[in-house]
């Protein structure tokens, strides 16, 4: 049950990346207040699924890459709050985010 619904994690996280970029790019124009939604979400899903792999993974790769997502995601949301905007530390969370979820649902097992 647990892997399923990492999997549904996963999907949601590359959905919300994926409406995120897509803003970002100027592909699809959201107001203010539906982007910092989104963002919210996408903040508190990558913190769920992070953590929940950190405490049920065996594999130490796994681990190790959901702390790099953790620790980045601490870092940027620090330097976001001095200084507003995106920056490296978020756009590497993302990143690691968004490849974590591919392997989760397309090379893992059900």
């Amino acid at each position: 049950m647990i892997k399923i619904m990492n999997k549904i994690n996963s999907f949601l996280l590359l959905f919300l990346i994926l409406v995120l970029l897509l803003n970002k790019v100027k592909v699809i124009d959201y107001s203010l207040t539906l982007k910092n939604i989104f963002s919210f979400l996408t903040l508190i899903l990558t913190l769920l699924s992070a953590t929940n792999v950190i405490l049920t993974s065996k594999s130490g790769f796994f681990k190790f890459i959901n702390v790099v997502i953790i620790l980045a995601l601490i870092a940027g949301g620090i330097l976001a709050i001095l200084k507003p905007g995106l920056n490296i530390y978020i756009y590497t969370c993302l990143l690691f985010t968004s490849v974590y979820c591919f392997i989760d649902m397309f090379y893992k097992k059900a």
